[in-house]
């Protein structure tokens, strides 16, 4: 009787591994694909990338954040214009829509977006906000979000 519980017992613990490894390979599957397309946007070289977190896909996502999803963060150097986010977005292979006129307004305070522009592949929403933060004008950030399309 014995016998019977320690193979039962076995036989769980390595259905269970076997289990977990290929829920954590098909999440990595799920990852990749979605870094694979957001590095089909042509970033410019003279942009510093600041910040890049990639969450991963989970196959329970306890979080406020969507699971899989990619923020980055670049300081361009340069004031960016509404032809230079048309650019970035002509990349990518599928249609991007651009809001705003990428000119800070006088009375705006703090680290405002003042132009973005956003698309979906069908699989991912893709989104780059501009944004200014002192009242010079002179130079922008860009932040990437990629998130799944609902």
């Amino acid at each position: 009787m014995k016998r019977w519980a320690w193979l039962i017992l076995a036989a769980v613990l390595v259905g269970g591994a076997v289990a977990f490894f290929l829920v954590r390979s098909a999440e990595e599957k799920v990852t990749s694909d979605m870094v694979s397309r957001a590095e089909r946007f042509t970033i410019p070289a003279d942009w510093k990338l600041q910040g890049n977190f990639v969450r991963r896909e989970m196959f329970l996502c306890i979080s406020t954040n969507p699971c899989p999803s990619i923020a980055k963060r670049w300081h361009t150097g340069r004031t960016l214009t509404v032809d230079d986010l048309k650019a970035l977005g002509s990349t990518a292979g599928f249609p991007m829509t651009v809001e705003g006129t990428c000119t800070r307004r006088p009375t705006a305070g703090g680290e405002p977006t003042i132009c973005s522009t956003s698309g979906t592949d069908g699989e991912y929403n893709n989104k780059f906000n501009v944004t200014s933060p002192d009242k010079s004008d002179q130079t922008n950030f860009v932040v990437f979000l990629v998130e799944p399309h609902s």
